[in-house]
This record gives C-alpha cells, sequence and structure tokens, in this order.
C-alpha cells in the first residue's frame, strides 16, 4: 500500500512540473538589423574618411551624427562634418529634402537666417565608404562572402566579433541598386575596384565598426580634364543602438529658400 502511494505522489508531482520554456531564438547580424531598422529608433556614428592621390598629401574628412530608424530605413539624419582646417558643414536630413548650414554661410544667406533649404529626392543610409549597412542585402552579401571571422576587442560596451573580406563594386551593384559613384551607378573600370573591408558586430550582433579600403580610378571632369586615382579609406564608428532619435527641421524663421539666398559675382574671400 505505501509503495502505491509513493507511487501515486511522484505521478502527481510530476504532472504539475510546467514544460522547459522553448530556446531562445538567437539572432543574426541581418536579422538584428532588420529589427532595429522598423524600431523607430536611432543610432549614433562617427566617421573618418581619408582621400590620398598618389603623392599628394591625405585629405581627411570627420563626419558624427544621429540617424533614426524607421519603416526598414534611415529616415532622418543629422550631420556635422569637419576637415582637417576649420572648414565645418552641418546638415539634417529628410527623404525629400535637406538643411544645411556652413562656416561660409552667412555671406549668402539675407538678415536673420541660418540654414539654407534643398529640397531633393534622396536615399539615406549608414555608409562605409561604398557600403551601405542599413541595407540588409548589402550586409547579408558581405558576410556570406567573408574570408576570416574571429574574437575582436570592445567596442561601445561589447565584446566584439571581427568579420572581413573583398567585395568589387559589380558584385555590391549586383545586391544595392543604389551604389553611386558620385550621382552615377559605376560602369567600366569602377566595376573591378575591390573593396577591402572589416565589421565587427557585438553580442547583441548589431554593427559597432566598420573599416574601408579602395584604390578607385581616375574620374573624368568637366570638357578634358581628369581626376588620379585615389586611395579611399573609412572608419565608422556605430553606437547607442535603440535610443530615441527625434530629428527635428530647424524653425521655419531661420531658413533660407535658395531663391533668398545671394552670390556676388566675386566672393570677398576671394580678395587679394
Amino acid at each position: 500500500m505505501r509503495l502505491w502511494v509513493l507511487a501515486l505522489t511522484i505521478t502527481c508531482v510530476a504532472a504539475v512540473v510546467p514544460p522547459s520554456a522553448p530556446a531562445e531564438t538567437r539572432l543574426d547580424p541581418v536579422a538584428a538589423l532588420r529589427v532595429q531598422l522598423a524600431s523607430g529608433t536611432g543610432v549614433t556614428a562617427t566617421q573618418v574618411t581619408t582621400f590620398t592621390e598618389p603623392g599628394e598629401k591625405p585629405n581627411t574628412y570627420r563626419d558624427s551624427g544621429v540617424h533614426r530608424l524607421a519603416n526598414g530605413e534611415v529616415v532622418a539624419s543629422e550631420t556635422l562634418n569637419r576637415t582637417d582646417g576649420t572648414y565645418w558643414i552641418r546638415r539634417i536630413d529628410f527623404k525629400d529634402r535637406y538643411y544645411e548650414q556652413h562656416r561660409d554661410q552667412h555671406r549668402y544667406l539675407p538678415a536673420g537666417k541660418s540654414w539654407s533649404i534643398i529640397e531633393v529626392k534622396q536615399s539615406l543610409a549608414l555608409t562605409c565608404g561604398h557600403l551601405r549597412l542599413s541595407h540588409p542585402a548589402t550586409l547579408k552579401a558581405l558576410l556570406s562572402g567573408a574570408t576570416g571571422k574571429r574574437p575582436a576587442g570592445v567596442h561601445d560596451g561589447t565584446r566584439t566579433t571581427l568579420y572581413e573580406g573583398v567585395i568589387t563594386l559589380g558584385e555590391l551593384t549586383e545586391v544595392d541598386p543604389d551604389v553611386r559613384i558620385g550621382r552615377n551607378r559605376p560602369t567600366g573600370a569602377y566595376l573591378q575596384v575591390r573593396i577591402n573591408w572589416q565589421l565587427w558586430t557585438g553580442q547583441d550582433q548589431l554593427i559597432r565598426r566598420c573599416h574601408s579600403s579602395s584604390w578607385q580610378p581616375g574620374l573624368l571632369g568637366e570638357g578634358e580634364d581628369t581626376f588620379d586615382p585615389v586611395q579611399e579609406v573609412v572608419d565608422v564608428r556605430l553606437s547607442r543602438w535603440g535610443h530615441a532619435a527625434d530629428i527635428r527641421p530647424p524653425a521655419a524663421d531661420q531658413v533660407a529658400t535658395l531663391d533668398e539666398l545671394t552670390f556676388p559675382d566675386k566672393d570677398p574671400a576671394d580678395s587679394p
């Protein structure tokens, strides 16, 4: 009798033990990116870009800014660009227009206004040179073609994994139709340009850093002008994924339209 009671007790206890919780689904970098692009939140980016022509001193540009993500894409950006000197440009970008300030703009703006507006349709993105990091198909192509993967250092407070590889501009245009050289799609020699890239992803699989390097052929200018080949090296750091990013246009009374700008025939800065 006692054995029967004990067996019944064990059976009853087993019956009330809840089933194990389902295993947590671990996102890959592309899936993690898609979640952020739909989140309505933001990400902070800093970028250092260096252009070097053979035998010339490098030209370096530094960008920093905040980008708002929603509906599967970048919908607004607020950035500041500085050169090695004292020149700077501040922009607030939306998909149908951008607002701009720069160091010398006071010469062209009407009194009392500090911004100009340019109405233009544009595609916004998180970029690393020609790589659009906010384009899931591009990220998938990079990672699937990676030639190396290893543990790396800490970025933005998280330990990272480093992926690296090479992709040509021709291969890139096959997955990203919005790749441009200036305003044009890559053609001719540009399709053969090799981009050496490195991507660091955090423990949450989100990109924390990107480094790209490529040699670009000379461009045709006006008439018979040409430009020498140039090396482009870009280093991007991404941080604060998921923070609130409330990007708004400047106050309307501070904004001048194109027809309000004045461009004198001779800029005073050009006078001896």
